[in-house]
């Protein structure tokens, strides 16, 4: 843990590189109510006739924990607050589909948690027909249902809501003689976000901007006896000055031994003269998630290993860049990182034996255990790759996912990452010593649009000699 000298030392040291950035683009405007209107019409055109939809919000995870709703729900609702439930009701003559039961404004509560939307302004200010306090809702529950056909449901990850729900629905088909189906609405809304709006563009672009300030911030403090929990203060300042209300997932900032350790969380070890780190963090803006990584050694001077290393994912991520193209398969990015890595690892005498064999049996995965990429929006793991009618159902479930998503075709609106790393702990078997603990990944966020792809975060920079500069020059500040 740190001592309070350390503490003292960084503080100095953070207000004198944070007050040289330079500040992000202006934030862009936030979507209308008739962003969200367009959603849910999109949405409810994909529903057959007869159907209702309940789309839940999701609960406090902890009282002290900043609530952020589920994104399902923010993305067709656009209300932040707990307790809330949307239904969608497509047959319903104009002015009466769109139905929300939310919290009642009260004063008692809100002069200590915070203002409260209420019914009235449910409908005055985000274009609903109706509203009723949620306490309404299992009392309004058979009315809803009882005209519809077929039961479509996203809980929010709130099991007690489904069986609410479900259990209304079953009342209402008993004599009915007929199927009455229940299907789940996340795979339809996942669809729906894959491809990103004009709006969604802005928003994720933004947040993009503020992390790639937020690493030229860390980056000059990446110097020996400095804690790896510093870089996380410098991220998470940026982010939360930057109006970023909530972290997409918590920074991975891993040096020596932790750099070879993909999703390492704790940030608390003291960082030494010529460790490898891996920092893997990002800020998220107005429900938006960037995701961006950059590795770099302690002090700014890359030893011949490490930056032979480098130079092998650097290449991985260009060749996976090169596939990102319109009309291409997905999986195509992932391909083309995993044979620049095998080429390199081969190349380098760290990995032996055949190379297609190597490739097809995936023997890389000691030192490159995950994929290339993933989408990006309202969750950092962004959903959306659904490819039902070509992929295996006889595989287990995740890699079956795995595989829709890497079948998708690339079009305008699709957001990603391309991300690829090696990372070799100490101990590697039939490894030389000298490559141990070095862990790389280099991580940016892309965009398809008409004209072809876009990188975001590709102002930061990537290649080592700008990478040393930003960290010597922190050094120097420092008096080192």
């Amino acid at each position: 843990m740190p001592v309070p000298c350390a503490r003292f030392a960084f503080a100095l040291l953070f207000m004198a590189v944070t007050a040289i950035q330079v500040p992000a683009a202006a934030a862009p405007d936030e979507p209308g109510v008739a962003v969200y209107a367009e959603r849910r019409a999109r949405l409810m055109a994909q529903m057959p006739k007869g159907a209702i939809a309940f789309i839940n919000a999701s609960k406090p995870l902890s009282d002290n924990l900043v609530y952020r709703p589920d994104s399902n729900f923010w993305y067709l609702v656009g209300i932040g607050e707990p307790n809330t439930v949307a239904v969608l009701r497509p047959d319903a003559p104009q002015g009466q589909r769109y139905t929300l039961f939310n919290e009642t404004r009260h004063w008692e509560t809100e002069r200590w948690t915070g203002y409260r939307i209420g019914q009235e302004e449910a409908k005055t200010r985000f274009g609903v027909d109706a509203a009723y306090p949620i306490d309404d809702l299992d009392k309004q529950l058979p009315e809803l249902l009882r005209d519809a056909s077929s039961l479509w449901i996203y809980d929010g990850g709130d099991e007690k809501f489904r069986d609410r729900v479900t259990a209304a629905w079953k009342r209402q088909a008993v004599g009915k003689g007929v199927a009455m189906p229940v299907y789940e609405l996340s795979p339809t809304i996942g669809q729906l976000r894959l491809i990103k709006g004009a709006d969604e563009a802005g928003l994720l672009r933004h947040a993009v901007d503020l992390s790639v300030q937020a690493h030229l911030a860390a980056l000059p403090l990446a110097q020996a006896d400095t804690g790896e929990w510093a870089l996380r203060a410098a991220i998470l300042q940026v982010c939360a000055s930057g109006g970023s209300a909530h972290m997409p997932y918590p920074p991975i900032v891993g040096s020596g031994a932790n750099s070879v350790v993909p999703h390492y969380e704790e940030d608390s070890k003291l960082m030494k003269q010529g460790e490898m780190i891996v920092n893997d963090s990002a800020c998220e803006y107005d429900m938006y998630a960037a995701d961006v990584t950059r590795s770099y050694p302690v002090g700014g001077s890359y030893t011949p290993e490490q930056k032979a290393i480098y130079d092998i994912v650097y290449k991985a991520q260009e060749a996976g860049r090169a596939k990102a193209r319109l009309g291409a398969e997905f999986h195509e990015i992932n391909d083309a990182t995993i044979e620049m890595v095998v080429d390199g690892l081969l190349q380098l005498g760290i990995l032996k034996g055949d190379r297609a064999e190597l490739i097809a049996k995936r023997g890389y995965r000691s030192f490159y255990p995950h994929g290339s990429s993933h989408w990006l929006g309202l969750d950092v793991h962004d959903v959306g790759s659904y490819e039902f009618s070509r992929a295996d159902n006889s595989l287990p479930e995740k890699e079956r996912m795995a595989r829709r998503q890497a079948l998708v075709t690339l079009k305008p609106g699709m957001a990603f990452t391309i991300e690829p790393g090696i990372y070799i702990p100490a101990d590697s078997k039939d490894v030389d010593p000298k490559w141990w603990n070095i862990g790389v990944r280099i991580e940016d966020d892309f965009l398809m649009t008409e004209k072809g792809v876009e990188c975001l975060s590709c102002a930061l920079p990537r290649d080592t000699a700008s990478l040393e500069k930003l960290i010597q020059a922190g050094a120097k500040r420092r008096g080192k």
